[in-house]
């Protein structure tokens, strides 16, 4: 008999790969740091493997902000998953990282901002070009 499934890191939670095989390859390919999930196929980008009780999910969302906002617009960044870091970086391509996450991010300048939040697992980013406008 044949089975089909994702593999997965038992510790994230992130899919690691697809088997289709006999019961003892998969078995073989089992361990603590490394689940299968039977029956199942996603794709590793837009989803993981949720626990308790194991189960296929859809990756979160970080909300993305609309564009444009005014100037002095305020970006609150305690909102995002810990560890997230924030990059804005303006026209001529100086860059602000922003990795403490307890005040808030201001665009004082019209113009236009490269905004990014990179997020940690399972959580999906965002990267857009914010105009930032005199109201």
């Amino acid at each position: 008999m044949r089975y089909s499934g994702l593999t997965y890191d038992t510790a994230t939670g992130m899919i690691t790969g697809y088997i289709e095989a006999d019961v003892a390859t998969v078995m073989a390919n089992v361990s603590p740091e490394r689940g299968f999930l039977a029956g199942t196929l996603a794709d590793p980008e837009t989803h993981y493997v949720a626990f308790d009780p194991i189960r296929l999910e859809p990756r979160p969302q970080v909300p993305v902000p609309a564009s444009p906002q005014p100037v002095g617009w305020t970006y609150t960044l305690v909102d995002l998953p810990l560890g997230s870091v924030v990059t804005a970086r303006n026209e001529a391509g100086d860059a602000l990282e922003i990795t403490d996450l307890s005040e808030p991010l201001t665009l004082v300048d019209a113009g236009t901002y490269r905004l990014t939040v990179a997020p940690p697992f399972p959580w999906l980013g965002f990267e857009i070009d914010m105009g930032v406008t005199n109201a």
